[in-house]
This record gives C-alpha cells, sequence and structure tokens, in this order.
C-alpha cells in the first residue's frame, strides 16, 4: 500500500494486491463490466494482466480463455488492444475504436453489439445481458465509508457496480485528487414503467451524488497504479488547424 494511500476505508485495506492477484479471479467466460468512456478512466493494470493470463492459458490448448467485455464506450490500447491481441474477447458491447477489435470483428473471431450508449445501462439493468459476474472500476480513492471517488468518467460505471456480483478496484493515483465533487451520480431512476422524470431545472443544480456507492462486502481487490490516460498524439495537420481557429478574429 502506498505511503500516502487514498484507501481510507478500514474495512477495505487488507484487499490490496497486485493486477496479477487480481486478475486471478476474473473466471473463463465471465460478463465484466469495465469502466472507461472514450478513453478516459478505465482500467489499465488489471486488463492487462488478465491478457497475460489468458495467452499463457491458451497456449497450453484446451478450451479458449475468453470474456465478454461491456463499457461505458470505447476504452483505450491497454484495455481493448490488449484483450482483443490474445482472443480474450468473446462480445464487445457497446462500442469500441481499437484497431486489433475492428481486425477480430470484421473477421468474425469477436462478436460485437454496437447498442446506443444511453440504452445500455437501462439493459443491463433489465437481465437483457446475462448476470454480471464482476465489475473493474478506476477510481481516485476510497472515503472512510467505502464511497468511491470517481475517476475521470463515470459512464456506466453505477450500473456495473450495482449489477456485478464482485468488484475489482483500480485506485490511480495519477489522477488528480482535484476530481473529487466534479461528478453528480444520479441515484433517482427507475425502469420503464416506474421511472420519473429527473427534475433538473437549474445549470447550477445537482441532482445526485459526489461519489459512486459500492458495497464493501462486493468489493475483492483493490490495486494501486500510477498510470496516465492514453493520450492522443495530434498530426501536423490537426494543429494547424488547432493555431488557425484560436488566432481566427
Amino acid at each position: 500500500m502506498s505511503k500516502n494511500s487514498r484507501i481510507l476505508c478500514p474495512q477495505l485495506k487488507h484487499l490490496v494486491m497486485s493486477a496479477e492477484e487480481a486478475a486471478k479471479l476474473i473466471s473463463p467466460g465471465a460478463n465484466v463490466g469495465m469502466s472507461g468512456f472514450t478513453g478516459a478512466g478505465y482500467p489499465k493494470a488489471v486488463p492487462g494482466a488478465l491478457a497475460e493470463r489468458i495467452r499463457a492459458h491458451n497456449a497450453q490448448g484446451g478450451k479458449p480463455f475468453r470474456i465478454n467485455v461491456l463499457t461505458g464506450a470505447s476504452t483505450a490500447p491497454e484495455l481493448d488492444g490488449k484483450l482483443a491481441e490474445v482472443d480474450g474477447i468473446e462480445m464487445r458491447l457497446p462500442f469500441q475504436s481499437d484497431p486489433i477489435c475492428r481486425d477480430r470483428i470484421n473477421s468474425g473471431t469477436m462478436n460485437y453489439a454496437d447498442y446506443h450508449l444511453s440504452e445500455v445501462a437501462q439493459y443491463a439493468w433489465s437481465g437483457f445481458f446475462g448476470k454480471m459476474d464482476i465489475a473493474i472500476i478506476e477510481v481516485v480513492g476510497i472515503r472512510e465509508d467505502g464511497s468511491l471517488i470517481p475517476s475521470s468518467s463515470l459512464g456506466n460505471n453505477k450500473t456495473w457496480i450495482e449489477q456485478a456480483d464482485k468488484v475489482i478496484l483500480e485506485v490511480n493515483y495519477k489522477q488528480h485528487e482535484r476530481l473529487e465533487g466534479m461528478h453528480d451520480v444520479y441515484y433517482g431512476a427507475a425502469l420503464p414503467p416506474h421511472r420519473k422524470p429527473i427534475m433538473l431545472t437549474e445549470p447550477n443544480q445537482r441532482i445526485g451524488d459526489l461519489y459512486l456507492r459500492c458495497p464493501i462486502e462486493k468489493v475483492v481487490a483493490i490495486v494501486e497504479i500510477h498510470h496516465l490516460s492514453n493520450q492522443t498524439t495530434l498530426h501536423d495537420e490537426s494543429r494547424n488547424i488547432f493555431w488557425r481557429f484560436l488566432s481566427a478574429k
């Protein structure tokens, strides 16, 4: 555990482990909900460790080790790319932008469902995708009461935590602590036909919580990481457009 730990809940401190140890908790065929939305807030250590475990398993022959991956949107090479490289994804939804995933989808070796991003949480909540076995969520920190400080995206994290039997948390120290207080996590939703209007009527109004709620008993592993999110490099053409835009009068 880091000297200046962001894991403040006493009941969870004993669950800190390596990414390799955490990856052992994920079974073949599992439905895995992962954080991440367009390259922000995705888990960066456990997917790679799981990919290496899958690579070693499949090298021995026998039934392939594959999982179903559900996220908020696209992620990054550390997640989609590493798992696709070892042919570790059976089903991917609702969106991805990884070139290795794309090749496998187009060749028919990876199943893919392109859902509207706003519909996925409701479908998961309704059980359309089957039981959610485990969620892997990046967070900024864990508070004394076990609530979670969200990272740089929320996506479907609330739903994954609620629906999953088990939760693995990646506490990323490269995500700034001042992200705390930036989020508004709405817990008033309901499934149709019981859904009510969201009474958001002012631009400075909050409708939810600052933190993600996670039952302490669901957490099975915590991995501490110091990883930056994948950064897209601007090409010269993009830079020229950028500077022309800024200098326009």
